[in-house]
């Protein structure tokens, strides 16, 4: 799947005691890999759109261009959202393995998320 190209990303915004989470999705035609982070603690405002903006960089990469790219910028994103990318990437390439594995449900995240970034 290596040569599979990210069609789709999304990142959900949802936030828990003022502790912020980031739910990424990542999607390669009909295949989809998650991943989840801490995006910030004890803040009562967080803006999505400039944390996420990142993400556009990845958009219509090959899964390995993206891997290459998030390892690349490692230090200018920050271990967090590398290793979200990461996470992502690795659970899209292993995901018909992982069919039989729980997914999160799109309406209950639109619905318990605090903000949502879609990249085109």
């Amino acid at each position: 799947m290596s040569t599979s190209i990210i069609s789709g990303i999304q990142l959900y915004h949802l936030c828990r005691n003022k502790n912020h989470y980031g739910l990424l999705s990542v999607s390669s035609g009909s295949e989809t890999g998650w991943g989840e982070c801490v995006i910030t603690t004890d803040a009562s405002h967080f803006d999505i759109i400039a944390w996420g903006d990142f993400l556009c960089k990845l958009n219509r990469q090959s899964l390995a261009d993206a891997r290459s790219t998030a390892l690349l910028n490692r230090e200018a994103w920050g271990d967090a959202k590398t290793e979200l990318v990461l996470m992502a990437l690795s659970n899209l390439a292993h995901s018909a393995a992982a069919k039989e594995e729980e997914t999160p449900d799109s309406s209950i995240l639109f619905e318990e998320s605090m903000s949502y970034f879609s990249v085109l």
